[in-house]
């Protein structure tokens, strides 16, 4: 027996979806039905064997794709927030600095920050 309202979800689907495939083969089936379909413990009613086979067939469980792994030479980011005429002057002062990116010369300054620490 199929939980409807479980397949539903779980594959990301809205009612409308569920109607809609079922319609072509029963052409009564609403969505104020499919409610009562997806709660049998409250009305009793569930779908026939050829309803169930007709969404599972439809709606067919794909896996996703898994998630590459973060392979950054440098993978936490360290931000905050500042005006963007600071942020002019600070561009301006690291390019005349030699700096030819923000994150190389915040990079340089958090460097020599911790290496001071250490002192």
């Amino acid at each position: 027996m199929l939980d409807v309202k479980a397949f539903r979800e779980e594959r990301g689907l809205m009612a409308k979806q569920c109607v809609e495939v079922l319609r072509e083969q029963f052409p009564k089936y609403d969505k104020a039905l499919h409610s009562k379909v997806e709660h049998p413990e409250e009305y009793g009613i569930r779908l026939v064997n050829e309803a169930e086979r007709m969404l599972e067939e439809a709606f067919v469980k794909t896996t996703p794709a898994p998630r590459r792994p973060d392979r950054r030479r440098l993978p936490v980011r360290v931000q905050c927030r500042v005006s963007k005429t600071q942020l002019e002057r600070l561009q301006l002062a690291l390019r005349r600095d030699g700096y030819d990116t923000l994150q190389a010369g915040l990079a340089h300054i958090i460097e020599t920050y911790l290496a001071g620490r250490q002192a």
